[in-house]
């Protein structure tokens, strides 16, 4: 499981929408839906803010997997092919 995903499944779990979640954690839609879709990383205080929004308190857990999206995304730089 990536961050996105995670993160787009505990929204829908409460039933907040995208658009609402973002204005509560003061993060665009644009910048929601991007990081839903793994196109963006948030940096770790927007990852916080995201799981105080959503009353997770396994903020370890989405920092793990936001580090993981980062090693990766590094690693295809590295290798020089396009994340």
């Amino acid at each position: 499981m990536n961050l996105g995903s995670r993160l787009k499944q505990l929204r829908q779990q409460q039933d907040i929408s995208l658009r609402k979640l973002g204005e509560k954690a003061g993060v665009s839609y644009s910048i929601m839906n991007s990081i839903e879709n793994g196109r963006f990383l948030p940096s770790p205080e927007v990852i916080v803010s995201l799981a105080n929004v959503l009353h997770y308190d396994d903020v370890d857990e989405l920092l793990k997997l936001a580090k993981k999206f980062s090693d990766v995304t590094n690693q295809t730089i590295k290798e020089g092919n396009e994340p």
